[in-house]
């Protein structure tokens, strides 16, 4: 009978702690001051292959094909280039919100890609152009 009553008072006593645990509502962790938000602004480094249309010493447009569609694409430039007007280039520019400042302005060689027609594959020639069987047998 004693064991009885102790089993009793500590089950009603835990149950007691229980219920004012669950009445108690958690405080929330202190927020940590942050110095200043700034926003991140997004700089992505692109390159254009294309056609110089017009060059001065603040501004480059090129003309570049896409799909066969031909766009116009304006740039700022840091400092004067040496180029002229025709020559063909690879413009290496960062992009900045609404801008497009060069970084790089490299000629290139703009070939035109030939189709390729399926079922005529080409591979590569691995090793040398003699074949083994007809080289001389070493004695």
């Amino acid at each position: 009978m004693r064991r009885f009553r102790f089993l009793l008072a500590g089950l009603s006593l835990l149950f007691c702690v229980w219920a004012f645990a669950a009445e108690q509502k958690a405080t929330p962790a202190p927020v940590k001051a942050v110095p200043s938000k700034t926003t991140a602004v997004k700089i992505t480094k692109m390159r254009a292959p294309g056609t110089i249309l017009e060059i001065t010493d603040s501004t480059l447009i090129i003309e570049r094909k896409v799909k066969d569609n031909v766009e116009k694409m304006e740039f700022i430039l840091e400092k004067p280039m040496k180029f002229k007007a025709g020559d063909k280039v690879r413009v290496t520019y960062l992009e900045d919100k609404d801008k497009k400042i060069v970084t790089r302005i490299v000629m290139s060689d703009l070939k035109e890609k030939k189709p390729v027609v399926p079922g005529k594959e080409t591979k590569p020639v691995v090793g040398s152009a003699v074949p083994a069987s007809t080289a001389p047998a070493a004695k």
